[in-house]
């Protein structure tokens, strides 16, 4: 004997979440992986001290003149603020919510600066500049770049 089973009522216990799809798997991965990689790739080495106000912050990136054309692209998209010291206190700021202070150690910085990109990735705070797609920490590390080198003169 066989018994008929009604199958056409509603789900007694329906999900209360949508599924995650392999897209967003691959998505959030390679997410994961970017956050992780550009402070490795863009910044070489941290300095002897990150003192705000006199830091030359080039010496932080891998390519300096990579990440001031970013800037400077960046500025003519979208013209931000314009002006060192903005770019200077955004930096001290993001960087002193991760445990960054003046006085840190390189390793210190280097992780704060780390972590800072990755909450960036995470709280979906980014900007797009041409095709890529930066965490506000890197574009405002990249429109410093651009700031610091219009002021600086070619070498003859």
């Amino acid at each position: 004997m066989t018994r008929d089973v009604d199958h056409s009522h509603a789900d007694p216990h329906p999900a209360p979440h949508r599924s995650v799809s392999r897209r967003d798997i691959v998505i959030l991965g390679a997410t994961a992986l970017l956050a992780a990689a550009i402070p490795a790739i863009l910044f070489r080495r941290g300095p002897a001290s990150l003192s705000i106000g006199n830091r030359d912050f080039l010496n932080l990136l891998a390519d300096p003149a990579a990440a001031a054309k970013l800037g400077e692209i960046w500025f003519a998209e979208s013209r931000p603020a314009e002006t060192r010291a903005v770019y200077e206190t955004r930096l001290a700021r993001r960087l002193r919510n991760f445990g960054w202070s003046p006085s840190a150690s390189p390793e210190l910085a280097r992780r704060a600066l780390a972590a800072s990109t990755r909450a960036d990735y995470l709280g979906d705070r980014m900007v797009a500049i041409e095709k890529w797609h930066l965490a506000e920490t890197e574009a405002d590390l990249c429109a410093l770049a651009a700031l610091i080198m219009r002021t600086r003169t070619p070498a003859a």
